[in-house]
């Protein structure tokens, strides 16, 4: 029974290097300008088409390979995969799609080549899954970018099913799968075109795949995979340099271990992992590096001597995560200290505070069981990347629930350990039964209860039209209609506190780079008299401003001298005309 496994463990991993080299590919000739090329979107297509194919294949025909159990988890795993497609088929509104993963692409897709974008410096990250998204931005298909990372979360899936099922049986390898995709953050990013679970779907194959390497070095196969699938983790986002430092290091650590090889053959591994881990995130450095004269813009800003042209980074304050914390929320030390396990336990959607997403307690609460019985090393190797990672991210970065997604693959595999193990050792597993069941029964209805808020079935019936349930969802979607009905083709829109949710717009746009209106601010102290702050916006050839009135009034109020107010003031009423207003958004036209 291992042998089965172990392919479907391998395909799959190859079916995601697939994915990333054509969305690579895809990259490479959107540089050239092959944007509106149908053979280049449509090779993208029959990647994704083929891929999804792949997956439903395995997926069904796991119910012949198990029990009644099994096939009744299966078919837990069947509602959630099928509740996702439904709500995939809902017009993007979350965040960063309106931001960044759908918004870009549609940059680029308007002007038919990969594009710099100076006033988002986040568009200079590596974007592998954006690449994938913007065939169908372009098309005008966009929902069906929810649907491709949705794709990797149940590749995600079936890898802990293909390692579990070969480690114990194939009912235990659906727990894991099921454990995972129903973990509430897993759940809600499946119908969003973001790119957490690519780059989590990456990490866990590679993160496997140099699980199965350790046991049989004799080939260079799996190393392969695992380097590869690094390498488009780091192609994918930004915490991917994370997930490389930490498998290299266990990669390392496999390395000095006995049985020890020759010297020439180690040096083989090392080349081998080294070179392919670099390939897939090459051409990403090396356009940064082009453009910025910094290979990995923008960070790491204080080694590059960027040249004049490079676009200014966002201004952050200095503050360290337990400072931050003490300051927005009011923590004590204890609490910050048990940001860890507090993760696991208090997570909120929508929340900073909360880590702004639910985890699952199931993840740890079964830990101290897990490690007994066979494969304890490479438990231990499982462990450490999850607690190397996590801390990493609790400590030093700003705390979201998405940004350490890549922990969860590991911990569902420990904790589906410390199932079998408790399972054995327990008189009357019932109470296990019990207890999965309740988990099972919460995450389900973590689900059904976003399900009925995001009332999909009347968009989906049409009684609800695209534009009523954006009207609805987005108080500032009936400001982008008024702008792109109204407006010249030739306009450009400067988006003030709108939260540079820019995608719905159809003319071109600008904002800062960070939260705040920076370029405003500094045209309004530089200037002496209207006319002056009115030159500064049409060096930017803006002709409109779309505002948030009550963001900007109160940060002008806060940031501006008493003259300087009054200076804004003058400017407003006798070079800005109201043109629009709507749910405390406006759009006034510049004059002058």
């Amino acid at each position: 029974m291992e042998e089965p496994f172990s392919r479907l463990l391998s395909r799959t991993g190859w079916v995601g290097c697939l994915l990333g080299f054509s969305a690579t590919w895809y990259f490479l000739f959107g540089l050239a300008g092959y944007v509106h090329s149908f053979w280049l979107n449509f090779s993208v297509a029959v990647v994704l088409v083929l891929s999804t194919a792949f997956f439903l294949a395995n997926f069904f025909a796991i119910p012949s390979q198990t029990n009644w159990i099994g096939r009744t988890v299966w078919l837990a795993i069947l509602v959630f995969l099928l509740t996702e497609v439904i709500l995939g088929l809902l017009p993007p509104i979350s965040r960063d799609e309106l931001t960044h993963h759908l918004a870009i692409p549609r940059l680029y897709a308007n002007a038919g080549r990969i594009i710099e974008v100076p006033m988002a410096p986040y568009a200079y990250y590596p974007m592998l899954l954006d690449m994938l998204y913007t065939p169908w931005v372009y098309w005008g298909y966009d929902f069906v970018s929810k649907w491709i990372h949705a794709l990797y979360a149940y590749l995600t899936g079936l890898l802990l099913y293909a390692y579990l099922a070969r480690r114990m049986n194939a009912e235990y390898g659906l727990v894991g799968f099921f454990i995972f995709v129903s973990t509430p953050v897993i759940a809600r990013l499946s119908h969003w075109a973001y790119i957490d679970l690519g780059v989590t779907f990456y990490t866990t194959a590679a993160l496997l795949a140099l699980l199965r390497w350790r046991d049989k070095r004799e080939t260079l196969g799996w190393l392969s995979l695992a380097a590869l699938s690094l390498g488009f983790a780091f192609a994918t986002k930004p915490n991917g340099l994370v997930v490389a430092l930490v498998i290299s290091f266990l990669f390392l650590l496999i390395v000095v271990q006995p049985p020890r090889k020759s010297l020439r053959w180690i040096g083989r591994e090392m080349c081998t992992f080294g070179v392919l881990t670099l390939l897939p995130f090459l051409p990403w450095i090396t356009k940064n590096w082009l453009q910025t004269g910094n290979p990995l813009f923008p960070l790491l800003g204080g080694f590059f001597a960027p040249p004049g042209s490079v676009p200014a980074k966002a201004v952050s304050g200095g503050f360290g995560i337990f400072a931050k914390r003490e300051l927005l929320y009011g923590e004590n030390i204890w609490q910050m200290v048990s940001l860890p396990l507090r993760i696991f336990f208090s997570g909120q959607d929508d929340n900073p505070q909360y880590f702004d997403g639910v985890l699952t307690p199931i993840l740890i609460l079964l830990l101290p069981w897990a490690f007994q019985g066979k494969w304890l090393e490479e438990k231990k190797l499982l462990a450490a990347f999850a607690l190397v990672f996590l801390l990493y991210a609790v400590f030093l970065v700003d705390l979201r629930i998405r940004y350490i997604l890549p922990v969860v693959p590991p911990l569902v595999v420990l904790a589906v350990y410390g199932v079998f193990n408790t399972y054995l050792r327990m008189r009357r597993p019932v109470f296990l039964f019990a207890g999965f069941i309740v988990f099972a029964a919460w995450h389900g209805i973590y689900l059904w209860n976003y399900f009925t808020e995001a009332t999909p079935l009347r968009y989906l019936s049409g009684i609800e039209s695209r534009a009523e349930y954006l009207g609805r969802s987005l108080p500032e979607y009936a400001s982008f209609q008024y702008i792109n009905r109204s407006t010249a083709p030739s306009a450009k829109i400067y988006l003030l506190f709108v939260g540079r949710r820019a995608y719905y717009c159809e003319r071109d746009y600008f904002h800062d780079g960070g939260e705040l209106p920076g370029y405003l601010l500094g045209a309004i102290r530089a200037a002496t008299n209207p006319d002056e702050i009115t030159r500064a916006l049409k060096r930017k050839q803006i002709t409109h401003l779309m505002v948030r009135g009550n963001l900007l009034a109160e940060f002008l109020g806060h940031n501006l001298s008493a003259n300087q107010v009054a200076l804004w003031n003058q400017f407003a009423q006798s070079r800005l005309e109201l043109k629009f207003r709507d749910r405390g958004h406006a759009v006034y036209q510049l004059h002058g």
